[in-house]
């Protein structure tokens, strides 16, 4: 069992305070770095016509979603406090609250929309997040999400840097509860960026907060300048016109909320 740790009378756990603080450090400079967020971003705006009230579950810094004419309210939720003071400076109109995706602290049957955008991958437990957002939402309510997959960053795999693995698709949707959700779309898309060097690629990841948690990627074979011009000369070979590839996998997921 993960060690749990008290914060404002809440029991959370080691590796959530970690993730808090991580992306909390990160939160001033995360739009140097989003340009993943942004492209998975288009992809769940496309299939999504979000109504009433929409909570963004993983907020980081805030998005914008004024180009959907029937919200009324946007309640911007994350762990990172220093995340929820970027959404209050940079979207004063939404409603900003720092607490965990497994735990919302809102009323039954209050939210008629739910986005999530790369956050979950960073949740401790999937299935308790998933279970408490079915809580709060009202029958037919869809929640669309994505969350880094299995297989992302096989380049710094290549490169000889050791990345652990995240979960697959279908052990995402073990963690849905299909007594509460209907799956009713459920796919892998594979988003590239390009870096037009190896440090701006390590600092994309980095400055996202994404070497805080387990999935984090290790430097440890890293001992001097001789194996740093190793791994550049690697990674040279990797690079394509548009620069130095970094590919993920993301899951993109359409959740009904099922009457109960």
């Amino acid at each position: 069992m993960e060690p749990k740790e008290v914060v404002n009378g809440v029991a959370q756990s080691v590796n959530d305070n970690r993730v808090a603080e991580g992306f909390s450090a990160a939160a001033k400079n995360y739009h140097q770095h989003d340009r993943l967020q942004k492209m998975s971003a288009a992809c769940l705006f496309e299939a999504m016509q979000p109504t009433g009230t929409l909570l963004d579950i993983g907020a980081g810094p805030g998005t914008d979603f004024s180009q959907f004419e029937h919200i009324n309210q946007v309640i911007s939720l994350d762990l990172a406090l220093g995340m929820v003071e970027q959404v209050k400076l940079s979207f004063p109109q939404y409603q900003a609250i720092c607490a965990n995706a497994e735990k919302l602290p809102l009323a039954d049957n209050s939210i008629d929309s739910a986005y999530s955008n790369l956050a979950l991958q960073w949740c401790s437990d999937l299935s308790a997040s998933f279970t408490d957002t079915a809580r709060v939402m009202k029958p037919n309510g869809e929640y669309h999400l994505s969350i880094v997959a299995k297989d992302s960053l096989a380049e710094l795999d290549t490169l000889g840097f050791r990345v652990n693995g995240f979960r697959s698709k279908d052990e995402i949707l073990t963690h849905v509860d299909t007594a509460k959700w209907h799956i009713k779309a459920a796919r892998v898309q594979e988003i590239t960026v390009y870096f037009p060097n190896l440090k701006a690629l390590l600092y994309s990841i980095k400055g996202v907060g994404a070497s805080i948690n387990a999935n984090q990627v290790s430097t440890d074979k890293i001992r001097g300048r001789g194996d740093w011009q190793k791994i550049m000369a690697r990674a040279e070979k990797l690079r394509c016109e548009q620069g130095i590839p970094l590919t993920y996998q993301v899951a993109q997921l359409c959740l009904m909320r099922i009457s109960d």
